[in-house]
Order: structure tokens, then sequence, then C-alpha cells
């Protein structure tokens, strides 16, 4: 389980209202584009920063070319990675056909143009589960751990939630108190695939001020201490009274004393104690949950030996790709083939978790996410020609992170 902070902070003018915001804990891998957020990951900050891409290598058929003066020593290596020879100076000659593959590092390689290119090709589609992603709130992470199971749903019957809310309270009781952290996700997984009203209850309506008296430890005090009291004053006649009776419990007499002596102030919009102690909840307790949301189409290279029955193919007509250039921090990941409206990617390695952002413009880019997927699958995504580029991150099943570019121009 690793727990992050986190903050929406895009470095290009992305809208901040469309970008969400990160859980504060995940027991999945999670890729975080660093153009996007701003973060403090064991102890250290990372601020958000500009995406870098590789050198843009250009080919003419006959010699390769670029703009940008490489930075250390290139190669020519073999799709395995086995360096073939070096390249002095650019320009400089190039295999007649790609794809071809550059060396820029230890494991970093650009790949020049698509596995199959200008040819017709035959696949074999299948339809793969879906898993979305959203975040919920765990009572393993806010109740008092010496607490029995009666004694939790006595605090519950005090809460401020309707009957239907209780209800589902309860019911995260039993899925506490069932078994080990990982069957509760699963659990939790079921339920956001197969109780929507159960999974949005999960995911906002527990986010509520109504559940700070569940909540065990300093949480409260820590908030109320950085907190002006002018605007807490302000929210007290808002307070329920189980609420109000957990905040005076949590300061000292004269701090509370302060409160009540303190001038109210309307605090502006989204500035208020309730608002703002709303999402402190949400960004200290969110967990990360994926579950099965529907299903995608994925591909593999027909093999004749499969029976009949089992297939079902479809052509692709693939276009010239020799102005492609991707380039990948590890070979999780290779680029397969364009069509006028897609790119295709065949997967080397078992990878978690699979990110691509479409940079669109400077104002506007589109997420697509995948999960657990297997080695040799043919993966989709839109092809926009006049995108900027297409960067992405995955992590493996050997908990082995990599990053991804895609350009077909100097950009």
């Amino acid at each position: 389980m690793a727990r992050i902070q986190s903050k929406v902070s895009p470095f290009y003018d992305f809208p901040k209202s469309k970008i969400p915001d990160l859980p504060s804990l995940s027991s999945d891998p999670l890729v975080v584009p660093k153009f996007l957020y701003e973060m403090n990951w064991n102890r250290i900050g990372h601020p958000s920063s500009p995406i870098e891409s590789a050198m843009y290598i250009s080919y003419d058929g006959t010699k390769i070319h670029s703009e940008k003066k490489p930075e250390e020593k290139i190669h020519y290596i073999t799709r395995t990675g086995e360096k073939k020879a070096a390249i002095e100076k650019l320009p400089f000659p190039a295999p007649s056909k790609t794809p071809f593959y550059l060396s820029l590092g230890e494991n970093e390689k650009i790949q020049v143009g698509g596995i199959k290119n200008k040819e017709r090709v035959l696949l074999t589609k299948t339809k793969r589960t879906k898993y979305g992603q959203n975040k919920y709130l765990s009572l393993r992470d806010i109740v008092n751990p010496n607490f029995s199971e009666e004694e939790i749903k006595n605090k519950i019957e005090e809460l401020y939630f309707n009957r239907e809310n209780k209800t589902f309270l309860f019911r995260l009781v039993q899925i506490l108190y069932s078994g080990t952290p990982a069957e509760e996700n699963k659990i939790v997984s079921n339920l956001f695939s197969f109780e929507p009203e159960f999974a949005k209850f999960l995911s906002k309506s527990i986010f509520t001020v109504e559940i700070i008296p569940l909540i065990h430890g300093p949480f409260i005090q820590n908030f109320i201490s950085n907190f002006d009291e002018r605007y807490i004053k302000h929210s007290l006649p808002s307070l329920s009274p189980q609420v109000r009776k957990v905040l005076e419990k949590s300061v000292s007499k004269n701090k509370f004393k302060m409160i009540l002596d303190a001038p109210s102030i309307e605090p502006k919009q989204g500035e208020s104690f309730l608002e703002r102690l709303e999402l402190e909840v949400y960004k200290t307790f969110a967990r990360n949950v994926y579950f099965e949301e529907g299903h995608i189409n994925t591909y593999k290279e027909t093999d004749d030996k499969e029976e009949e029955m089992q297939k079902e193919e479809i052509r692709l007509d693939a276009e010239d790709s020799s102005q492609f250039n991707f380039w990948t921090s590890r070979p999780s990941l290779e680029f397969f083939l364009p069509t006028k409206t897609k790119l295709f990617f065949l997967t080397r390695d078992w990878i978690q978790t699979l990110r691509f952002d479409w940079f669109l413009s400077r104002k506007m880019i589109e997420t697509y996410e995948f999960h657990r997927l297997p080695p040799g699958l043919i993966l989709e995504v839109p092809y926009f020609p006049t995108g900027l580029c297409l960067v992405g991150g995955g992590i493996t099943n050997e908990r082995k992170e990599f990053e991804c570019c895609m350009q077909w121009f100097a950009y």
C-alpha cells in the first residue's frame, strides 16, 4: 500500500477542472503523468514538469537525418537490442526498409517505422475485460483498530446519515471483518462492477463531513490547528450535533473558546471549513480500486492453427509508417502499424497498467488506459494526424516502469 501526496498542477494550459485528483492510497501500480501533477514521494518533492521527447529521426529511404545533435553516441541495433553499427554523425546511411532501431542508452531506443508497413494485415480480434478506476473510502483506514464489529455499528447508528447510507456502512463493516485487505479490495471491486448505487456511495456520498465521528486518531485535531478560527465560527451553525461534538473534543477548551469568540467571516466558495474538511478527508483516505467495466477490442496476429470457429478476423491496411518515431525507455512495447484513423501497439511484457496521453493541442489532451495485458497483445488508440504527440507510460508485472513517446515530425 503506497501513500501519495499530490496536487493537480498542469505544466501546460490544460483546464484543472478536467484533471482528476489522484488517490491518496493505492495498492495497485499507478502511472502518474509528471506534466499534470506535482507530487511528494518518499519525502522528496517532484514539481510538475514538461514532457521530454527524444530527438526526432527523419528517414528518406536511404539516410537518417535529425535537426537535433545526439547527446550520446547512438547505434543501430537489432530488434532484440544487440548493437550492429555505431552512427558517427548525421546524416548517416540507413537500412533500405523499416522498421529499424536505434539505441540511445542502456534500454532507451527509437523504433523508426511500424512492424508492418504499407501492407494488408490479417488479425484475430478478441474482446478483453475493460477495467475502470475509481476511489473509495475503506473503514480499515479510519476506524479505531481496537473496536469490535458491534462497537463500530453502534458508532454508525449515531451518525447523521440516512437509513440507506447507514445500511451501506453496515455492509462495509461486514466487509472490513470478512478478511484481509486483498479480499476487501476484491469485494469492493465487484461492488463497483455490479452495484452502481453502492459504488456511488463509496466513491462520493461517503466523503462527507458526517463521516468525521468515525475517524480515529489526530486527523481532526491536525486539520483544525491549521485553520482560521473565523471560518470555523462561520460553519458552526451548519454542523450536526455529532460533528460539533467531535470538533469540541479535538481541541483544548481555550482553543474552542477562541473559535467561539472569533468574528464570523464568510469564506469564498470552496474555501469554507466544511468544504475544505471534506476535501481533506478525500485527499487523506481515498483508496484506488480497479473494477470490471465492459470490454475493449484487442488483437493478435492470426494463427492458422486456431480453429475456425474461434476466430473473428479483421483486415487492416497499414499506411506508410516511415515517418513515425517510437521512443521507449525499455522494450515492453513496440509500434505495430498505423492506419488512417488508428495506431496499433504490440506488448512485449506482462503489463499491469498502461496509460497513453494524446497531446491534441497545448490546451487539450485525451487519455487512454489499459490494465493487465499479456505479452503478444495488439492494442489500438485513435490517430490524430493534427495532434502534437502521443506520450505514455506503464508498469510491468515485475514492477518495472517504462515511458514511451510517438512522434511523426520534428517538434
